[in-house]
């Protein structure tokens, strides 16, 4: 368990929470799944403009559960087998968040990163509950290792990425690469949640904190994980809910693993961080402290989603390269 100090808000995330404030926006679990996901697609015009990519292009592939839709991007025009492939799971609390809600960051890890995005639109709660995220995930996963020259892809330079609900199902398919020997180059574990097991400080410290107080991430596990969650100690501990508690974090792929200050999940992301580091796992852990959950959607309200967001490509361009 790692204890942190409590942060106070930089001067762009406290005009940021009191926009909030003053705009009366009730949580996500007043307004409900259509309510949140609409909410969350309204919340892009609070993002910067990204920059250019080459091309885009929408497919579907064939999932456990039907047909999962894909959003692929180049950064450039590039020979075949010149630019490595990442997988992206957008964040929601596995209930909210689509294609759209996280293009723009896609196509700013695309561009700043040199390599081919493609951003999977995995099934969301409470229509279909969990493990429905993690299986079409790794289905996904099966599919670029086995498509990716059709994409223009070195298949052996190939990564994960994602933003909360998405930096778990990252960590989650890592972990499956690993066992299954596909080579990663790279997991990006953007704000994750990676341990619904146990208390961490940052859990109390920000239980108010938008854009997810304690209500709002309890109605996200009820909806994913079921009514009576919280009494499932098994479930809580399964490494496909809380990637910390596999019983091997050796052998992972390169990891790139960003906090915010103010987020409750905090402390489980540097946790996990500290993990991976001690498991001898290349890890390099981005703390920024003065910023709340969420903020790299806000490019437009909080600059440092723009440096973030840099760091992060710049780590995947590294070792995609």
């Amino acid at each position: 368990m790692t204890i942190s100090s409590q942060p106070l808000p930089d001067p762009a995330t406290r005009r940021f929470l009191d926009k909030l404030a003053a705009a009366g926006v009730p949580p996500m679990c007043d307004l409900g799944p259509q309510g949140a996901r609409q909410a969350m697609l309204d919340g892009r015009v609070n993002d910067v403009a990204p920059p250019p990519v080459a091309r885009v292009a929408e497919r579907a592939i064939r999932g456990p559960g039907g047909d999962i839709a894909l959003r692929c991007y180049w950064p450039r025009e590039a020979a075949a087998g010149e630019l490595g492939a990442m997988l992206y799971f957008h964040g929601g609390g596995f209930v909210i968040g689509d294609l759209d809600s996280h293009d723009n960051i896609c196509r700013r890890l695309c561009a700043d990163g040199d390599v081919i995005v493609v951003s999977v639109d995995y099934r969301l709660a409470p229509e279909h509950p969990f493990p429905g995220a993690v299986d079409d995930v790794l289905a996904a996963l099966a599919w670029l290792r086995a498509n990716a020259i059709e994409l223009g892809a070195d298949a052996a330079r190939l990564a994960v990425g994602g933003d909360s609900a998405g930096g778990t199902l990252a960590a989650v398919a890592a972990q499956h690469a690993r066992d299954q020997q596909v080579p990663l180059r790279a997991q990006l574990l953007l704000y994750p949640v990676v341990d619904l097991a146990q208390a961490y400080p940052s859990h109390e410290q920000h239980a108010e904190t938008p854009p997810i107080p304690k209500a709002v991430l309890g109605w996200f596990w009820s909806l994913y994980l079921g009514e009576g969650w919280e009494q499932n100690g098994a479930l809580r501990r399964d490494p496909r809910v809380s990637p910390l508690h596999a019983a091997r974090l050796d052998a992972l792929a390169p990891a790139f693993v960003l906090t915010a200050g103010l987020d409750p999940l905090r402390d489980e992301g540097i946790a996990y961080a500290q993990r991976l580091s001690a498991a001898g796992v290349e890890t390099l852990s981005l703390s920024v402290l003065g910023t709340v959950h969420g903020f790299l959607r806000q490019g437009a309200l909080i600059p440092a989603a723009g440096d973030a967001l840099a760091s992060a490509a710049s780590f995947l361009r590294a070792r995609m390269g």
